[in-house]
Protein backbone atom coordinates (compact mmCIF):
# COMPACT_ATOMS: atom_id res chain seq x y z
CA UNK A 1 0.00 0.00 0.00
CA UNK A 2 2.92 2.33 0.66
CA UNK A 3 4.08 1.92 -2.95
CA UNK A 4 0.60 2.79 -4.18
CA UNK A 5 0.51 5.89 -2.01
CA UNK A 6 3.90 7.01 -3.32
CA UNK A 7 2.61 6.53 -6.87
CA UNK A 8 -0.50 8.56 -6.03
CA UNK A 9 1.71 11.62 -5.49
CA UNK A 10 2.46 11.65 -9.23
CA UNK A 11 -0.97 10.65 -10.59
CA UNK A 12 -4.50 11.96 -10.58
CA UNK A 13 -6.82 10.13 -8.22
CA UNK A 14 -9.00 8.90 -11.09
CA UNK A 15 -5.97 7.35 -12.83
CA UNK A 16 -4.82 5.83 -9.54
CA UNK A 17 -8.19 4.22 -8.89
CA UNK A 18 -8.46 2.76 -12.38
CA UNK A 19 -4.91 1.36 -12.35
CA UNK A 20 -5.52 -0.43 -9.07
CA UNK A 21 -7.54 -2.88 -11.15
CA UNK A 22 -4.22 -4.30 -12.32
CA UNK A 23 -4.19 -6.35 -9.12
CA UNK A 24 -6.76 -8.62 -10.76
CA UNK A 25 -4.31 -9.36 -13.55
CA UNK A 26 -1.49 -10.22 -11.17
CA UNK A 27 -3.70 -12.42 -9.00
CA UNK A 28 -4.99 -14.35 -12.02
CA UNK A 29 -1.46 -14.96 -13.32
CA UNK A 30 -0.22 -16.12 -9.91
CA UNK A 31 -3.21 -18.39 -9.36
CA UNK A 32 -2.54 -20.04 -12.71
CA UNK A 33 1.24 -20.34 -12.50
CA UNK A 34 2.12 -20.35 -8.80
CA UNK A 35 -0.85 -22.09 -7.22
CA UNK A 36 -1.44 -24.26 -10.31
CA UNK A 37 -5.18 -23.58 -10.30
CA UNK A 38 -6.89 -23.73 -13.68
CA UNK A 39 -8.93 -20.63 -14.46
CA UNK A 40 -12.00 -20.85 -16.67
CA UNK A 41 -12.07 -19.23 -20.10
CA UNK A 42 -14.48 -16.53 -18.92
CA UNK A 43 -11.98 -15.61 -16.19
CA UNK A 44 -9.32 -15.06 -18.85
CA UNK A 45 -11.74 -12.93 -20.87
CA UNK A 46 -12.19 -10.72 -17.81
CA UNK A 47 -8.43 -10.55 -17.27
CA UNK A 48 -7.97 -9.63 -20.93
CA UNK A 49 -10.36 -6.69 -20.58
CA UNK A 50 -8.56 -5.59 -17.43
CA UNK A 51 -5.26 -5.61 -19.33
CA UNK A 52 -6.82 -3.50 -22.09
CA UNK A 53 -8.23 -1.01 -19.59
CA UNK A 54 -4.93 -0.70 -17.68
CA UNK A 55 -3.03 -0.08 -20.94
CA UNK A 56 -5.56 2.54 -22.07
CA UNK A 57 -5.65 4.36 -18.73
CA UNK A 58 -1.88 4.23 -18.23
CA UNK A 59 -1.26 5.38 -21.79
CA UNK A 60 -3.76 8.20 -21.39
CA UNK A 61 -2.03 9.36 -18.22
CA UNK A 62 1.34 9.43 -19.99
CA UNK A 63 -0.05 11.19 -23.05
CA UNK A 64 -1.87 13.77 -20.94
CA UNK A 65 1.32 14.60 -19.06
CA UNK A 66 3.27 15.08 -22.30
CA UNK A 67 0.62 17.19 -24.04
CA UNK A 68 2.54 20.37 -23.28
CA UNK A 69 0.11 21.96 -20.87
CA UNK A 70 1.82 24.67 -18.84
CA UNK A 71 -0.11 23.93 -15.65
CA UNK A 72 2.07 24.03 -12.52
CA UNK A 73 0.14 21.16 -10.93
CA UNK A 74 0.61 18.85 -13.91
CA UNK A 75 3.35 16.26 -13.44
CA UNK A 76 6.00 15.72 -16.08
CA UNK A 77 6.01 12.59 -18.21
CA UNK A 78 8.83 11.03 -16.18
CA UNK A 79 6.99 11.70 -12.92
CA UNK A 80 3.81 10.22 -14.34
CA UNK A 81 5.72 7.16 -15.55
CA UNK A 82 7.27 6.81 -12.07
CA UNK A 83 3.80 7.05 -10.53
CA UNK A 84 2.43 4.35 -12.83
CA UNK A 85 5.42 2.08 -12.08
CA UNK A 86 5.10 2.57 -8.32
CA UNK A 87 1.39 1.88 -8.50
CA UNK A 88 1.91 -1.30 -10.52
CA UNK A 89 4.60 -2.47 -8.09
CA UNK A 90 2.21 -1.83 -5.20
CA UNK A 91 -0.58 -3.72 -6.96
CA UNK A 92 1.81 -6.63 -7.51
CA UNK A 93 2.75 -6.71 -3.82
CA UNK A 94 -0.92 -6.65 -2.86
CA UNK A 95 -1.62 -9.48 -5.30
CA UNK A 96 1.17 -11.55 -3.74
CA UNK A 97 -0.44 -10.95 -0.36
CA UNK A 98 -3.88 -12.03 -1.64
CA UNK A 99 -2.49 -15.24 -3.17
CA UNK A 100 -0.48 -16.00 -0.04
CA UNK A 101 -3.56 -15.51 2.15
CA UNK A 102 -5.57 -17.85 -0.06
CA UNK A 103 -2.80 -20.45 0.09
CA UNK A 104 -2.68 -20.24 3.90
CA UNK A 105 -6.47 -20.54 4.16
CA UNK A 106 -6.41 -23.74 2.08
CA UNK A 107 -3.89 -25.39 4.40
Amino acid sequence: TALCMMGLQYLDVSIYQMLRGSGIIFVALMKQHVMKEHLQKFHWVGVFWNVISVVIVGGTALLASSSGEKDDSAASTSQTFLGVCLLMAGAFVQAVQFVFEEHVMKM
